[in-house]
Parts: C-alpha cells; structure tokens; sequence
C-alpha cells in the first residue's frame, strides 16, 4: 500500500506541475496586448460554415457574421450543406436573399464529413484568409476585424477562446466546467508556444500555408479537422492567439445525457491518432490522474488504512483544479458553474475513465450517422 501511495503522489505532483504551468501560462497570455490598430491593412477574409442539420441555429450564426464591425466588402461567407436531412439548404438561401453580404451555399456531393465540407469551402474561397466557425455558433461583432489584425502580424494560424452559452442546469455546468479546463490548457500552452488544442469554432489559418501543408489529415474521423490542423501548422513555429473577451465565440451546449455521451466518445475517439508529443503528455496525464482518482475512491470506500493520505492527495488534484477554473471562469464570466465544481469533481474521474473505454469500443452516433470509431 505505500508503494501505491508514493505512485499516487508522484502522479498527482506530476498532474499538479502540469496543470500549474497551463495556469502561468494563461495569466500570462491574458496580459498580451492584442494588435488592435485600425491604421492596418484590412485583410480580405472567407468565413467557412460547415453545416449539418443545423436549422436552428444557421440563421442567428450568419446574423451574428451580418452585423459585424467590418467593411462588408471585405469577406465573404461559406456555407457547406453536408447533407443535412432538415431545412438547412434552404433557410441559407432565404438569408442569401435578404442579406446585403456576399453569401454562397455549396454543397456536397458524394462525400459526407466535416473534414471534406471544410475542404470544400477552403477551395470555393477567393480570399487569403481562412476563418471558419461552427453553425451552432455566435461571433462577436469585432471578430473579423480583430482576425485581420492578427494576420498582419506574419503569423498562419489564429486561435480564438470559445465558451458554451449560459444555461442552467447540471449538464450544462458540466460542460461548461470541463471547456473552461479546455481553455485554460490551450491558452495556458500556447503561451509557452507548445498549443496542445486549438477549436474549429474559433480558427482562422492562412489559405497559401493550408494548401502547401496538404489541408487536412486523412483520418477517418468524424472529429480533429482542428487539433490535426494545429499540428500541421505548428511545424512553421507561427501560430498565435487571442485571449480577449472581444474574441469570445459562444456556441450551445448539448442538452441531452445520450447526445452529450455521443459527443463525448467522438471527441476521445480521435485520441489514439495522436502523434504531437506535448498533447500525448497532457492527454496521458490527466487520464492517468483520473484513473488515480477513482482507486482513491475505492480505497476510502473499502479501506479505512491510510484514509487521510487518500483525502490529503483528492483534495490536492481538486485545489490545483479550482485554481484554473475559477481563473479562467473569472475571465469567460462563467463563475455560476463554480457552485457545481464539487459534484463534477467527483464524477469527472469515472466519467474520463469510461468515455475512455467506450471510445475503443462503443459505437457511436453524430448528427444522425454512425460510427464504429
């Protein structure tokens, strides 16, 4: 038993170190001033939509791009239909009608995935900036301008902050908590210019360098079309970032347990093609500090020996937790999520470990297709 216990220790200074540097490095990069000159060149933008079964939130997603700050001669929008069994075609080409903003519908054939309507878009556009962006979201009315900025500044990729809109309830505190620890790992990363993570609901890459790195992976996927990409990218050492609360995309959370666990296997599924060595790390770590967590559970469920090492070592990895979450909470205004830090604490550990091993085995589902990885 003390062996396991100075393994649990070691893990958990490991897990702490790890979690501590992303928080440096997020402190760090929230001071950052941003390039926010208007003097600058305005770049000319695409703004790529990959869309599937997204009728209700396709229209509020093109409004949020309709009023934005920036000369609408300057960008154009991309919708990519990916074989949506709803009104999503059609709701787009109502918008194209009204809007006074240069819009087009493609759609595609004989293909389906998120990665090739991507690709398609990437090739429709005529401008040398990528932004792409998820139907389920809302843009801020700065983003186009603040990406134009950055694109002066001799860089080829730009990652942005994305938080979950504000709703009540345990599911949503869930995911809320859990992107916030998200957020802090990308930015706390990026800092150090070692990003793990990157969101395609936020992301803006150049056209030129996307092209001569080949675009996307060819994984069989049904996710990583952004966290492969940044792999990509992050071999030219020029991706940056912006931690702003004008930058700040908002997209929904998922408000059913079975879509939700869907989601979730999807998201891990991609995990067993990673190949960038600090993602591994980060990846391993907090999946072994969760494995840790639940024989903790365990062990002060069925064994009194020891007990207050086992409580002393749980409510370390939840200090160390809080610390980055009220952080970065603090910054994305999300502090009401805090009051169900406690009971996701104590799911979280079981939660990783059988989303785990679902996503090794279990089937899953994703906007009505199925996978078998």
């Amino acid at each position: 038993m003390i062996i396991t216990i100075y393994i649990l220790s070691f893990i958990g200074l490991i897990y702490s170190c790890s979690i501590g540097f992303s928080i440096i490095g997020f402190l760090k990069q929230k001071k950052k001033k941003i390039l926010d000159d208007t003097d600058f060149e305005k770049k000319q933008i695409s703004v790529v939509i990959a869309a599937r079964n997204e009728a209700n939130n396709i229209i509020e997603c093109l409004n949020s791009l309709l009023i934005q700050n920036y000369n609408k001669n300057d960008f154009e929008i991309i919708v990519i239909d990916d074989n949506s069994t709803d009104n999503t075609s059609s709701l787009v080409k109502q918008f194209i009608k009204l809007a006074d903003i240069d819009v087009k519908l493609y759609s595609l054939d004989n293909k389906t995935s998120k990665k090739e309507a991507l690709k398609l878009g990437v090739q429709k556009s005529k401008y040398s900036v990528i932004a792409t962006t998820d139907a389920d979201c809302v843009v801020p009315e700065k983003w186009l301008h603040h990406i134009s900025n950055q694109f002066n500044n001799e860089i080829d990729m730009l990652i942005g902050p994305v938080i979950f809109k504000n709703n009540k309830g345990f599911l949503s505190a869930f995911q809320t908590l859990d992107m916030l620890a998200i957020q802090g790992l990308e930015f706390g990363t990026l800092y150090f210019k070692a990003p793990i993570l990157n969101n395609a609901a936020n992301l803006s890459y150049s056209k030129q360098k996307f092209t001569s790195l080949n675009g996307y992976d060819d994984y069989k996927t049904p996710s990583g079309d952004d966290v492969f990409l940044l792999k990509k990218f992050k071999s030219l050492d020029s991706v940056g970032g912006i931690l702003s609360k004008e930058f700040i995309v908002e997209t929904k959370a998922i408000n059913t347990v079975k879509s939700f666990v869907n989601q979730r296997i999807r998201w891990s599924s991609k995990a067993k093609y990673y190949t960038d060595k600090i993602l591994i790390f980060f990846s391993s770590i907090i999946l072994i500090q969760n494995i840790g967590m639940v024989f903790i559970y365990l062990q002060l469920l069925f064994v009194e020996k020891y007990s207050y090492i086992f409580i002393i070592l749980l409510l370390s990895k939840w200090l160390i937790d809080f610390i980055l979450l009220f952080l970065v909470a603090c910054f994305f205004e999300r502090r009401k999520a805090l009051f169900y830090f406690i009971p996701v604490q104590i799911i979280y550990p079981i939660y990783i470990v059988v989303i785990s091993i679902m996503s090794m085995f279990v089937k899953f589902e994703w906007k009505g297709r199925k996978y078998n990885e």
